[in-house]
């Protein structure tokens, strides 16, 4: 198991989030969660230095648990990343191989052992969450999943590691903004994007161990050095 002192922080951390936000196309490899705000980037062979991104795979918090007490063995997640990056490379050869033309043809000639697609439409791809909601703008959803996770990482030194209930807060928060049992957080309107911010902020500093650290101590990241 690594030991979290010696975990240094990941080079352009963001962008790397992104590809394999895509990687896995925004579900946990895992067990299909799809909150991929909450998700964590896990480093497979144990070692915080190796950030090649072969190196690493996303997945929910509790995936990541299970592969820090071997619920989930090593093996399985190598075999997973292998999994996913075969995919991404039949994806990249098939597109190499296929000659896409969005336009009425009735007829097409196939030579030279080059695959002709023919489609009559566009296809659209359907956003998880519509625009206009915090869900719709990636890293504006994956500070708000770090905010939360920075906020149960405060309130383990209270209860204990472990005993926290990570859904609590994420709950406290829907119900405060009246957000319905069939709907997450990033369905919240983007506008009440900076209210939120603030709100989780403000319940950050007034933990136990923000009192502790102090006011100097930076607690959290803001927003504009989060998306750089």
């Amino acid at each position: 198991m690594t030991d979290k002192k010696n975990r240094t922080s990941i080079p352009k951390a963001n962008k790397i989030r992104a590809e394999l936000q895509k990687e896995i196309s925004s579900i946990c490899p895992f067990c299909d969660n799809s909150d991929v705000g909450h998700f964590e980037i896990h480093h497979i062979d144990e070692n915080p230095a190796n950030n090649e991104i072969d190196n690493l795979i996303l997945l929910c918090p509790i995936c990541h648990s299970k592969i820090t007490k071997a619920d989930i063995v090593q093996i399985e997640v190598f075999k997973k990343k292998i999994s996913l990056l075969q995919h991404k490379d039949n994806k990249i050869n098939s597109i190499k191989n296929a000659v896409n033309f969005n336009s009425k043809v009735d007829n097409a000639i196939v030579g030279d052992n080059i695959n002709i697609a023919i489609s009559h439409t566009k296809k659209i791809v359907k956003q998880k969450y519509p625009e206009g909601c915090i869900g719709f703008d990636t890293v504006k959803a994956n500070y708000i999943g770090y905010l939360i996770k920075r906020y149960n990482e405060y309130k383990e030194y209270e209860v204990g590691k472990g005993q926290v209930n990570y859904a609590a807060f994420s709950a406290h928060l829907k119900k405060l903004y009246k957000i319905g049992p069939t709907r997450t957080l990033y369905n919240l309107q983007i506008e009440k994007f900076d209210e939120l911010v603030n709100y989780i902020h403000l319940r950050i500093d007034k933990t136990k161990l923000a009192k502790i650290k102090g006011q100097g101590h930076k607690n959290y990241s803001c927003f504009l050095d989060y998306a750089t």
